[in-house]
């Protein structure tokens, strides 16, 4: 029997950082499952927003197109025509009409960061009665009230509370009106399907957590416990309101801390954009020169280097917030499920008291910490293990983490794609 044809249209796909449907496209089994993929090419100034580091596309042998649909200028102004009239998704149709024999298909499936491209498939699945399966892997509702962009707003705007305050309202409006159309709602995490399923009451709105990839994320013995300790982040840091790294900073002066770090004893090392190093060097500067000699700055690496860096790693650090009324809310990191496959201890700051915390809880050998003295308390305390050369104990974390592998985020999209067929 000829495999199922299925037409997928995401926002992102790699070079950007695309691992969710790059997981799924990689192990669907390609004897069941044949997919086209429709994607906008991402040019010019348009690249830094969204993360591009990748040396080329890790998707495998499935049809991939990408597809020009926003000018090399005029950057802002198009994000702006976007928002009122969703140029994108009437270009984006267009040419799907005019290029793609849509009776050949037998599911239309959406993967979405914000709402585009569900109006798309939704558009779509009006035209030919398909099944839409339609993804949310971040909603708007998660975000602080200035943090659902993927660049802010200039500073010199007027009304620019209003505008994002506006902005944002309308990208909800329109994510929930294309919502209406899907035959199933999938999403990252439980806070998510929570507020997806309050929106679409009559709707199946399922919760598919991003999850490691189980094949490069294995854990590998320390060899030779040493000082110096190795904190290691690799990622972006979108806003200091969505991730504070200022407990950390705090705690490296503090008294139990600041003999190790003036003798450089704790390291911290970040791969990250230069958009967030411009975030982080001016709260640096607020901190004892102890604390910014301890910081090292590198490029962001390619998603497939990542588990060489974070085995070098002493102690993994995760940026975070607490869930406040006006976001972040319910955000369930794939960088979570990574640190705990590494079996590295495990510090994030700060708590976000809530679904991150719990999971931290479980695994073991980490701390959600919500205060000063827990971070300087349990880097402290390792500082002290690595001194003695002592490697962690078999038994410091738990397995829990095994079962939010890409594997299985895989396999539950692919019984929902059978179920709608």
């Amino acid at each position: 029997m000829a495999p199922h044809r299925i037409l997928l249209l995401t926002d992102l796909l790699p070079p950007q950082f695309a691992p969710r449907i790059t997981a799924l496209l990689q192990r669907l089994p390609e004897d069941e499952w044949c997919v086209d993929v429709v994607s906008e090419d991402i040019i010019g100034a348009h690249l830094g927003s969204h993360g591009t580091v990748e040396r080329s596309s890790s998707v495998p042998a499935h049809q991939v197109e990408r597809v020009p649909l926003a000018p090399h200028r005029a950057k802002a102004l198009h994000a702006l025509a976007d928002a009122l009239w969703q140029v994108k998704s009437k270009r984006l149709l267009r040419h799907l009409r005019q290029e793609y024999d849509l009776a050949k298909y037998e599911l239309l499936v959406g993967m979405s960061y914000r709402t585009f491209p569900l109006p798309v498939v939704a558009q779509l699945s009006k035209l030919t009665g398909l099944p839409a399966l339609m993804d949310c892997r971040d909603i708007v509702e998660e975000y602080t009230a200035e943090g659902f962009l993927p660049a802010p707003l200039p500073r010199w705007l007027p009304m620019r509370r209003r505008l994002y305050s506006w902005l944002r309202n309308r990208f909800i409006k329109a994510r929930t009106a294309a919502l209406q159309q899907a035959t199933i709602i999938t999403t990252v995490s439980e806070w998510h399907r929570t507020q997806l399923q309050q929106l679409h009451p009559e709707q199946r709105v399922l919760c598919i957590p991003n999850g490691y990839d189980e094949r490069l994320f294995i854990a590998q013995p320390e060899i030779h416990p040493q000082l110096p300790l190795r904190l290691i982040y690799t990622g972006r840091l979108l806003s200091l309101e969505m991730r504070d790294p200022r407990l950390l900073f705090q705690a490296l002066q503090e008294h139990a801390l600041a003999p190790w770090v003036q003798r450089g004893a704790v390291e911290v090392h970040w791969y990250c954009d230069p958009a967030s190093q411009r975030l982080l060097e001016p709260l640096l500067a607020t901190y004892a020169p102890s604390v910014r000699t301890a910081q090292h700055f590198h490029p962001m690496v390619p998603y497939a280097e990542v588990p060489a860096l974070l085995a070098q790693a002493d102690m993994l650090l995760l940026l975070g917030r607490r869930e406040q009324p006006e976001g972040p809310h319910g955000m369930v990191t794939t960088k979570l499920f990574e640190a705990m496959a590494m079996r590295r201890p495990i510090l994030m700051v700060e708590s976000d008291e809530s679904v991150v915390a719990r999971l931290l809880s479980a695994h073991g050998g980490a701390v959600a910490a919500t205060e000063v003295a827990q971070v300087a308390k349990f880097i402290a305390h390792h500082l002290e293990r690595l001194e003695r050369g002592e490697r962690m104990p078999a038994d410091a974390f738990t397995e829990e983490y095994k079962q939010y592998t890409r594997a299985a985020m895989a396999s539950s999209f692919a019984e929902l794609f059978a179920s709608l067929i």
